[in-house]
């Protein structure tokens, strides 16, 4: 593992990158003159083709520090993975010069395999500091891969479908690519919720979770999310955190049949922690973990 003080220095290090990234793709923005049109229709599509690489920049920065609020401590391996990430993102304002003169099949196709290196690197990442979270790995592999597994095959899909557009029509395809990072973003905060709820289970909930079907795991999870939501818009008011449980307990027993003794026995440790926290003490939101390097 490295220190609490490094990590800090390596997310420094990541997010001014990732600004000198950015700066760089906009000085790339063409500065002539508009008294001819022509020079106003090629800024305008060349801020068309910023756009996405922006958002594709914007959604990993806003990924890495979600991910990276959620520890203290990162294993030495992330270090590695994280400078492959920062070289594969170094690519793209190269990439997105190329292609603000003349999008061409060939340029948009070698973008989206940069994206999809950078989804894979990414989630290597962020499985990886999930899983040092838990005491069973196994079983929280499998919680990772309910959450996000569907998510990220989805990436994969609408990936390789532009990469084919893009043989075809490359400036469509081209456009199509702002879509993934937008899509993400707003799924994101929603599979951090649900993920956080269900590593606050006990290890008998969480079992009975990974036997639930697939369509059970989705609403399940759904109910979690907006639990835990409601849990932190609380900030400490007891009244409204009861209210929250107890919609969360209606919710679970009119969609899946959950008893509400079932449910509290799978949270009982998140409860109390939030109750020792609401009576004064520091309170952290999730339940201990062993760290391994």
């Amino acid at each position: 593992m490295i220190s609490k003080e490094l990590k800090t220095r390596l997310d420094t290090f990541i997010d001014a990158i990732l600004a000198i990234i950015i700066t760089i793709m906009v000085l790339e923005l063409p500065a002539q003159s508009w008294e001819h049109h022509a020079n106003i229709t090629n800024f305008f599509l060349a801020v068309g083709v910023y756009a996405v690489s922006f958002c594709f920049v914007a959604n990993i920065w806003y990924q890495q520090a979600t991910l990276f609020s959620t520890v203290d401590q990162i294993p030495r391996r992330i270090v590695l993975w994280e400078f492959i990430l920062v070289f594969l993102l170094s690519l793209v304002p190269a990439l997105t010069r190329l292609m603000s003169g003349d999008v061409e099949s060939i340029s948009v196709i070698i973008y989206g395999a940069i994206y999809f290196l950078v989804i894979v690197v990414f989630r290597l990442i962020s499985r990886t500091i999930v899983h040092q979270q838990a005491n069973d790995k196994d079983e929280m592999r499998k919680i990772y891969t309910s959450i996000y597994g569907e998510h990220n095959l989805e990436n994969v899909i609408m990936i390789a479908a532009i990469m084919i557009l893009a043989i075809f029509v490359p400036k469509a395809a081209y456009i199509l690519y702002i879509a993934i990072p937008i899509r993400s973003f707003f799924t994101i905060d929603n599979d951090a919720r649900e993920l956080t709820g269900i590593q606050q289970m006990e290890t008998t909930g969480q079992q009975d979770y990974l036997r639930m079907s697939h369509d059970q795991q989705v609403k399940f999870r759904r109910l979690v999310g907006e639990f835990i939501r409601e849990s932190r818009n609380a900030r400490g008011n007891t009244e409204i955190s009861r209210t929250a449980w107890e919609n969360f307990a209606k919710a679970a027993e009119a969609e899946l049949n959950i008893n509400p003794t079932t449910l509290g026995h799978w949270f009982a440790a998140f409860q109390q922690a939030k109750n020792t926290h609401q009576n004064g003490a520091p309170y952290r939101q999730g339940r201990p973990r062993k760290v391994h390097d």
